[in-house]
């Protein structure tokens, strides 16, 4: 992955708050580069054992998207909207060039800190995230 430096504030309200969060921005509805992301979260997610709690999974959605499809395929995900107030801060923080195919780690206070490329072995993820985990007495 790529740390994001100097970490980037997300204005969002409480959406990322509390939890580490690994958030992927789907450019108008969740096309096969979406899906693969989401699988891969859910995936890294899973592997994470008894942290798992510690993480959420968000899509922000920029196009129309099928909320039965998503919640029957990928459960647990929280779908963030692109008119919701919490997605403008969101998409004004992550510069266009960056959301294709970017996989994003929130930390609990809401910075975005690194981003996967979800195309790239997820293996990278799972470390990273193990050891944010294991590092931090937040989230």
């Amino acid at each position: 992955g790529t740390l994001i430096q100097p970490p980037v504030q997300l204005s969002s309200g409480d959406v990322f708050q509390d939890k580490w969060t690994l958030l992927y921005v789907a450019e108008g509805g969740c096309d096969p580069a979406c899906v693969n992301a989401l699988y891969i979260s859910r995936q890294a997610r899973l592997l994470l054992n008894k942290d798992m709690q510690r993480v959420n999974r968000v899509l922000l959605a920029t196009g129309p998207i099928d909320r039965a499809v998503l919640e029957s395929r990928h459960p647990g995900v929280l779908l963030l909207e692109a008119s919701s107030p919490a997605a403008e801060g969101v998409l004004r923080a992550i510069p266009a060039e960056q959301r294709a195919n970017g996989l994003f780690i929130v930390d609990p206070l809401g910075n975005l800190v690194m981003r996967y490329d979800a195309r790239e072995n997820p293996k990278g993820l799972l470390d990273d995230l193990k050891k944010l985990l294991k590092l931090s007495h937040i989230g």
